[in-house]
């Protein structure tokens, strides 16, 4: 996020990729869901206090929105992500920003009320666990081809006892050159597959999903 607009102009342009609305913290998880979204794509806005429609309500207890915040950011995430927020007061109703960068340290998991660990992305206006958003739509030829190759069985099996793989690893693994074994995770982290970690050198990949 690069310019910062004020609360009022990012009401105004509405809900969308990096841009959320709650009236309230309902509940932690749903935020826990919101936050690791916009981390794991490219940042965003929650406002806290404001209705769907942009309609500004305010909040009753900052304190009771804030203690559910910490809950969300602090336990219900892992990695941690970490937040800024501010409260403002609009037309004398309490609203709460909360800015969220996106990470270096991605993938983020979102533990959900059945301790379940998703990954989750923002999707237009959404956030959507990446399973879902595999699955929407027919995967072209080429993911199909790549997906049932034993090559990508080998390394998907890889990865699901392993936090992550470089394409060195990978090399050795299925026995193939180095510039290949980076071809072909560079293809599947392109087709959703996969995601590339920024952060790690040697450049590494891990799994956009776990079962």
């Amino acid at each position: 996020m690069s310019e910062r607009k004020s609360t009022i102009e990012i009401i105004k342009s509405g809900e969308g990729l990096a841009i959320e609305f709650k009236r309230t913290i309902d509940s932690p998880f749903k935020i826990a869901k919101t936050i690791s979204s916009f981390a794991n794509t490219s940042g965003g806005i929650l406002l806290v206090g404001v209705g769907n429609s942009g309609e500004l309500l305010g909040v009753t207890s900052e304190l009771t929105e804030l203690q559910k915040l910490e809950r969300a950011a602090g336990q219900l995430i892992e990695t941690p992500v970490l937040l800024r927020f501010y409260t403002e007061l609009l037309d004398g109703k309490k609203v709460i920003r909360i800015e969220v960068d996106e990470s270096a340290d991605k993938p983020h998991y979102a533990v959900n009320e059945k301790n379940e660990r998703i990954i989750y992305v923002r999707m237009k206006d959404k956030s959507v666990p990446i399973p879902k958003l595999l699955i929407q739509g027919e995967p072209d030829a080429d993911t199909e081809k790549l997906l049932a190759s034993r090559h990508v069985k080998s390394l998907i099996s890889y990865l699901k006892a392993t936090d992550s793989v470089t394409a060195k690893a990978f090399s050795r693994i299925i026995n193939i050159s180095e510039k290949r074994a980076e071809r072909m995770l560079n293809d599947l982290a392109v087709k959703q597959i996969l995601l590339k970690l920024n952060k790690s050198k040697p450049e590494a990949f891990s799994l956009k999903w776990t079962k």
